[in-house]
């Protein structure tokens, strides 16, 4: 099939162009800008979304058999992708592990290793290190023909187009990956003694968290829209189809909140329940107190709304919008989970996961638009309730 071969093919070449020039010079200008102006975070916010990018593109445009050679850099990008999960998995898990004093050592003391040698911290980190690159080979497994073959006869997606194929790797990789330091460490990264050694004594670290929420939803509708084939498969129109993005109708919308107000009732029950579980098994549950310090940059009215829109629109496209129609509602719950899997424990990551088997359903039944609004609504009365003093974490 060319996929270049829906006219006018001038336009769609030129908005391929377009968006391979954006992400790849966007990150790079964010860094050079990297002093803290709005310009510089702006653009610096496409950082985490470019190799996704640029990978999908390559990926549409190998599948011309002119284009075939781009199947090598394709393939070369996706490894770039599941190595730098990786390395930042580990690196984070570092975080979470080592004592804070060696975390914020300014200079190397070989001593301070020797001291915690019989603490099982060495242990620890030797078990963060495997399995982080056990995960990362893991995640190559759906490029096995019988892995694919079982799992789309399950699911809605080709086993033999390269573009499937590679999505599932990646797929893969982002949602195994990131689960083992919080695994291995017993806390998520973001909110270890390290971590909140930095927001305690740094007022300034987590300033203008709010505006990179604002700039991170742009890249994200964006590169949801490149992903799913924007100018290299569909056109505007098309685009939009395929995310799931439509006009929601009055009703729709009275849907939608009412199933968020609803939600905060069920997960109240369903969060109550799985803290029962764990105390019982003596899993450590997500420190309440250190994610609601997490929070505080968004405790101001305009902040939470930001932030629940960011969160609601943002997470919904990217995850129920670009993956929902090809991989079913389970294996997008399970990566929509591991993305909170550096501020939650497993007793947050299991929560969320039943939230995302939610909003995939209401996804399905409805669409993209009304599971995101869902889903803004119900961060928005969480988030006020923690700025009015409740405690709803």
């Amino acid at each position: 099939m060319n996929i270049l071969s829906t006219p006018p093919e001038s336009k769609r070449f030129t908005g391929i162009l377009v968006l391979l020039l954006v992400f790849t010079l966007a990150p790079v200008f964010g860094f050079f800008a990297g002093d803290g102006s709005p310009a510089g975070e702006f653009l610096g916010a496409s950082a985490t979304l470019a190799p996704f990018v640029i990978l999908a593109i390559a990926a549409y445009l190998s599948m011309n058999k002119r284009m075939d050679m781009l199947k090598y850099p394709a393939y070369a990008i996706l490894l770039g992708i599941i190595l730098a999960t990786a390395f930042i998995s580990f690196f984070f898990g570092l975080i979470s592990i080592l004592p804070a004093d060696i975390v914020f050592s300014e200079e190397f003391d070989p001593g301070a290793f020797d001291a915690i040698a019989d603490t099982g911290i060495l242990g620890k980190i030797a078990l963060l290190f495997l399995g982080c690159a056990g995960a990362a080979i893991f995640s190559l497994i759906p490029l096995l023909k019988t892995v694919r073959v079982k799992l789309a006869s399950r699911l809605d997606f080709d086993p033999f187009c390269r573009v499937h194929i590679i999505a599932l790797v990646a797929i893969f990789a982002v949602t195994i990956i990131p689960l083992i330091p919080v695994t291995v460490a017993g806390v998520p990264p973001y909110l270890s003694p390290a971590f909140m050694e930095i927001i305690k004594n740094d007022a300034a670290f987590l300033e203008g968290t709010v505006a990179v929420d604002i700039y991170t939803l742009f890249w994200t509708i964006l590169a949801s829209f490149a992903i799913v084939g924007l100018f290299t498969k569909r056109n505007f129109k098309e685009t939009l189809q395929r995310l799931g993005l439509s006009k929601p109708a009055a009703k729709e919308v009275l849907i939608a909140i009412g199933a968020a107000l609803a939600l905060i009732v069920v997960f109240y029950a369903v969060d109550a329940i799985i803290a029962v579980i764990w105390n019982a098994a003596g899993w450590p549950l997500t420190d309440s107190n250190a994610f609601e310090a997490f929070l505080v940059p968004y405790m101001t009215l305009p902040g939470i709304v930001i932030a629940s829109v960011c969160a609601g629109f943002g997470e919904e496209i990217s995850v129920r919008g670009v993956l929902q129609p090809r991989f079913g509602i389970i294996l997008p719950a399970m990566l929509f989970a591991s993305l909170h899997a550096f501020q939650y424990n497993w007793d947050g990551i299991v929560s969320v996961f039943i939230a995302g088997l939610v909003f995939g359903i209401i996804r399905q039944r409805y669409s993209t638009t009304v599971s995101a609004i869902t889903h803004t609504t119900y961060d928005f009365v969480l988030f006020l309730g923690l700025l009015l003093g409740f405690n709803v974490i």
